[in-house]
């Protein structure tokens, strides 16, 4: 009940965005890639990162892949709009591989805890591949604030002890003796765009397969299934062979892919024992034996 109560308050924090219209699409995106050293002490695929979108009114001022800035509308000071600037978010990503779950690991990554303590939760991150969605990944995020200023950790996880963390602050404008875009107060406007910035957050790429579902169908002409990562997300493309056994071997059937929703369907042979095995990237699943054939 918490972690829906925490949701809600996240998306009541979204909608304070109405009046600057920044749900559209955003301007500037961010891929972070893996370390190798940490994608591979966990065995985890190449090509798999984290994406990351500004807020629709930011672009990237800087960038060193792994952390940079933002830069937002225009803010003036009320009563003297000589005092003027652009907001800003700065961000960084960074990979923790402390055995925490996702809500422990966001709130050691906070960097000013002596700020307060606006809200915390659960906040379900999209899997993506390619194009297209195959899942989410459960995370947790934490947001301080200290007058206009706000921070926002977002944490989830890529294995049992490594998590990705998104850490994200608003710079500027410092106190809500400025308005944004003529109009916002600063505090209104900065917590909003770090949770945008967090909600906005992508894993993208297969992750490696984990189970493999397999039975027959159509009188057992068939065997069809579907693989899942370890957060039964689709593994999307991947090869998939059956095999039938006999003569106290296992023998290649038929050959085929995972399609774009992580489903497979091969026609099977005569009638016996087979199973079915996906592969991606040097990883491997295997399903259950079945009886199927005519």
């Amino acid at each position: 009940m918490r972690r829906k109560t925490l949701l809600l308050a996240l998306v009541a924090g979204l909608s304070t965005l109405a009046v600057g219209s920044q749900v559209a699409g955003a301007q500037s995106v961010e891929r972070i890639a893996i370390p190798d050293g940490a994608r591979q002490a966990h065995s985890l695929p190449p090509r798999l990162f984290v994406g990351l979108e500004s807020p629709s009114t930011y672009n990237s001022r800087s960038s060193t892949g792994t952390s940079g800035v933002w830069a937002g509308p225009r803010y003036e000071q009320v009563g003297d709009p000589s005092h003027w600037g652009f907001a800003t978010l700065d961000w960084n990503v960074r990979f923790d591989d402390r055995a925490w779950d996702a809500e422990a690991i966001a709130r050691a990554n906070v960097v000013h805890r002596a700020w307060h303590r606006d809200q915390f939760g659960g906040l379900s991150v999209s899997h993506v591949v390619g194009s297209r969605s195959v899942g989410t990944v459960l995370g947790a995020y934490v947001l301080m604030d200290q007058g206009a200023k706000f921070e926002g950790v977002l944490a989830f996880p890529l294995d049992s002890n490594l998590h990705a963390v998104l850490h994200v602050e608003s710079a500027e404008p410092i106190d809500d003796t400025y308005i944004v875009n003529g109009t916002t107060v600063a505090s209104s406007w900065n917590r909003g765009q770090v949770l945008v910035a967090m909600a906005a957050t992508e894993l993208h790429g297969n992750l490696p397969p984990k189970i493999v579902a397999a039975r027959g169908y159509k009188r057992g002409r068939f065997v069809r299934g579907k693989a899942v990562d370890r957060f039964l997300d689709a593994v999307v493309g991947a090869p998939v062979t059956l095999e039938r056994f006999r003569g106290g071997t296992w023998a290649k059937v038929r050959g085929g892919k995972t399609n774009g929703r992580g489903f497979y369907s091969l026609r099977a042979g005569r009638r016996g024992t087979y199973r079915v095995t996906v592969r991606f990237a040097g990883f491997s699943a295997m399903s259950r034996e079945i009886r199927a054939g005519r």
